[in-house]
């Protein structure tokens, strides 16, 4: 199987390698078998199972800290060099970031994806690589981006963006199987400013502290990284 991405997924996903066992974290490595099926496991899982090296594998979660799965390592992006083998793991991210995962998200009216990102993109979907060229083009791209447009465009902010996101979904999810309704609306209010602003404001983080309690205890104790 090709290992595609570590990203996140229902903490109720069952691991490929081990039937019964649930990805509590909330992490998981996603891995498409030939016929396009997408399975989900732990890194084990993963190098036990996938053709690909993980190196070049983007790590979508770098910025929500489990402590059932804690993983290392930083990312790009701010002013970071990063280190010559893991940039095109780093270079997909931000591509999947801006043209993908956060697809809906909009800064200052506008939305994360532009032509020449989208046209990479395309190309990545169809051959499941980036040439060395396309690979510094798009960390150039997010360099200038954060330097000359908007320091929340960078890979760190936007990572923290998507690890919000889950967050909040999961946290609404279970709001609404608890019938909270009060929870759920103040919930829905941080998505959408999420969306429009790419951050929250500290007084925000600071009210969704009440809420993710009522989150499963791996991803209630998970800390999440703070936005630019």
């Amino acid at each position: 199987m090709r290992i595609i991405k570590k990203d996140f997924v229902d903490e109720n996903t069952e691991s490929y390698c081990s039937k019964g066992h649930k990805l509590s974290s909330g992490t998981a490595y996603y891995m498409q078998a030939k016929d396009g099926t997408i399975y989900f496991g732990g890194k084990q899982c993963a190098e036990s199972n996938g053709r690909n090296s993980l190196k070049d594998v983007p790590d979508l979660t770098k910025s929500l800290v489990s402590l059932a799965t804690t993983n290392g390592g930083s990312g790009g992006g701010g002013g970071d060099k990063p280190a010559t083998d893991q940039k095109k793991s780093l270079a997909i991210s931000y591509l999947l970031l801006r043209e993908e995962l956060l697809h809906d998200f909009k800064l200052n009216g506008r939305p994360l994806s532009i032509p020449s990102l989208t046209n990479y993109y395309i190309s990545y979907q169809d051959i499941s690589d980036l040439s060395d060229q396309q690979i510094n083009h798009i960390l150039n791209i997010e360099k200038y981006s954060v330097n000359n447009i908007n320091s929340k465009l960078s890979l760190k902010n936007l990572s923290t963006c998507h690890a919000y996101k889950f967050i909040l979904e999961r946290t609404a999810a279970h709001l609404q199987q608890k019938n909270n309704i009060d929870g759920v609306t103040f919930i829905d209010s941080l998505i959408r400013y999420l969306k429009s602003h790419c951050h929250l404001t500290e007084g925000q983080v600071k009210g969704l502290d009440k809420w993710i309690q009522f989150l499963p205890i791996d991803l209630r104790k998970a800390k999440l990284k703070s936005f630019e």
